[in-house]
């Protein structure tokens, strides 16, 4: 994989003194990917189920952001990724996604990604960049990308047709300071018929569903007969 292109500045001086020489302030757009519903998919199917699907996972990650980008980090259903901008991002993520979506009994990925500084030091990333970027991530829903006004301006300077960019208000970050304007980012996928199983929270092909079932005026999914089951026997639990 080709190295990522960065902007950085050895040996800058910031407000608690000089950096090391082994420092660098890294201009980059970091991005935090997951697994939407893993703890309930475990839950439903176990614990080999879910490491299978991890590893697939990580196995998509590597093979979408190839060349793009870099991965830094992987723990459990968690991705933490680093780009030179937003654009080269959203090649990643629109690779990651409609590999995710041609996959039966999946589940849906969420994204967050901003754009700013940064500490690099012994191949780690510090700031308030980086946590900005986990907490937009923790805003998105399952199947959704949301970035912050930064990556949201150069991504519409871009005038892709790969996504459109819709503004989702300001909000406040968990232990930031203070409010951050949000946008989600749709991608301009083939459409497909999926549904969210609400047991396992799985994406499911309305077309192959194991079964469905209609609760309250709206038509539910099922990836199984098991999630299914216990839909029928308690349908609050999931609503």
């Amino acid at each position: 994989m080709a190295d990522v292109q960065i902007d950085d500045t050895d040996g800058v001086t910031g407000g608690n003194g000089a950096l090391s020489s082994d420092d660098r302030s890294v201009v980059a757009t970091f991005c935090f990917v997951d697994i939407a519903g893993y703890t309930a998919l475990t839950d439903c199917h176990g614990e080999r189920a879910a490491a299978d699907l991890v590893d697939e996972f990580v196995r998509l990650v590597h093979a979408a952001v190839e060349s793009r980008g870099k991965v830094q980090e992987l723990s459990g259903d968690n991705a933490f990724l680093v780009f030179p901008d937003p654009a080269f991002a959203m090649l990643a993520l629109d690779a990651l996604y409609a590999s995710i979506a041609k996959l039966p009994e999946f589940p849906l990925l969420r994204s967050g990604l901003h754009h700013g500084p940064s500490l690099f030091r012994m191949n780690r990333y510090f700031g308030s960049t980086i946590n900005i970027a986990a907490r937009a991530s923790a805003h998105a829903e399952a199947g959704e990308i949301v970035c912050t006004a930064a990556a949201a301006q150069m991504l519409a300077a871009q005038n892709s047709t790969l996504f459109s960019i819709h503004p989702l208000g300001s909000f406040k970050l968990k232990n930031l300071p203070r409010r951050y304007e949000l946008h989600r980012i749709t991608l301009a996928q083939v459409a497909r018929a999926i549904a969210i199983d609400p047991v396992c929270l799985m994406q499911v092909d309305t077309h192959l569903a194991t079964a469905d079932a209609w609760f309250d005026g709206k038509h539910y999914f099922f990836c199984s007969a098991k999630c299914s089951h216990r839909f029928s026997m308690t349908p609050s639990e999931f609503l």
